[in-house]
């Protein structure tokens, strides 16, 4: 990967873990990083089902989690006129795989998170927060538009004017307020959270990965849909879900008064 030790991408049973590895540097964002990052998600996307992971895992070395897009000033100020295009090949592609592959995404955020980190974990579909973590909107402490979706996903999930508030004033959240606020599920200690990231990916990695998928997509549609179409969008997907092994051995089991035992498909 192009990546190289700069990004860990492993593979333990059904759960993908991905691991942003810069330690030194807070895990700030490299071109080789977000490269690794659309790789590593697209083959999943990509994926048939029954070699695809079942849970997707993104977590950090380090005391941080990612201070943001690894900025050099020299460089940056020369891409002003190709930074449109960079960003629709790069972060954006990178945004849109992570929302649309079809499996549950957790993050687990210590420390920082800033500007294009906090984007990172916004996209996950479950976030941890560690104690010590801190969310910062920092893009317009430099002149630049907030990006990486999260015009999108934070005035959704927080509402707009705490959205406006954050972006605006680029001011930083602690963890606790991260969970308050419902950008986190969950709040630990920072030496817990490895372990109750991978707990809760494992969780999801057992359960009915084609009817995950399908609330998954279901939950984003219904982000911009009329009521009309988000009925629609469910009648269909309940057709899929119906005709899934995972639906019939969960009506079994629920017949057999026993746990059931979803295999991905």
């Amino acid at each position: 990967m192009a990546a190289g030790d700069q990004l860990r991408v492993t593979r333990d049973g059904d759960v993908l873990h991905i691991r942003l590895n810069r330690p030194d540097r807070l895990n700030a964002l490299s071109a080789a990083m977000r490269d690794g990052l659309i790789d590593a998600f697209r083959a999943e996307c990509d994926a048939p089902r029954q070699d695809a992971a079942r849970a997707i895992l993104l977590t950090a070395a380090g005391r941080g989690f990612c201070s943001g897009t690894d900025i050099d000033p020299a460089l940056i100020l020369a891409r002003r006129a190709t930074i449109r295009a960079e960003m629709e090949a790069g972060i954006s592609n990178l945004v849109h795989l992570m929302r649309t592959v079809p499996v549950p995404v957790v993050a687990a955020v210590q420390g920082p998170a800033a500007g294009a980190g906090f984007s990172l974990a916004l996209c996950a579909d479950i976030l941890l927060v560690a104690d010590t973590a801190r969310l910062t909107m920092a893009f317009a402490r430099i002149g630049a538009m907030m990006d990486g979706g999260a015009t999108h996903i934070l005035p959704r999930r927080i509402g707009m004017a705490r959205a406006t508030a954050l972006a605006m004033l680029a001011r930083p959240i602690d963890a606790r307020q991260a969970v308050d606020l419902g950008l986190a599920v969950e709040c630990v200690a920072e030496d817990a959270l490895q372990a109750r990231a991978e707990d809760l990916a494992r969780r999801l990695a057992g359960g009915p990965t084609r009817a995950l998928g399908l609330i998954k997509a279901g939950l984003e549609h219904g982000q911009t849909a009329t009521l009309r179409d988000a009925l629609s969008f469910e009648a269909a997907a309940q057709e899929q879900a119906f005709a899934s092994p995972d639906f019939e051995e969960g009506i079994t089991a629920f017949r057999e008064k026993r746990a059931p035992r979803f295999k991905g498909l």
